[in-house]
């Protein structure tokens, strides 16, 4: 069974806090061309999917 992006490490990461700036939430968005999850404040990703 394979499991979709929402299902996902990416999916269960969004909307968490930030754990490198003390005001960041974790969106959906691509780093270096991939599916990830970035901080909306500092855009360092979480996860990323290559």
């Amino acid at each position: 069974m394979s499991l979709t992006i929402e299902q996902g490490v990416i999916g269960r990461l969004e909307g968490e806090e930030c754990h490198w700036c003390p005001d960041g939430e974790l969106v959906r968005d691509t780093y270096k061309g991939n599916e990830a999850v970035v901080c909306d404040t500092c855009e360092t990703p979480a996860a990323q999917i290559w």
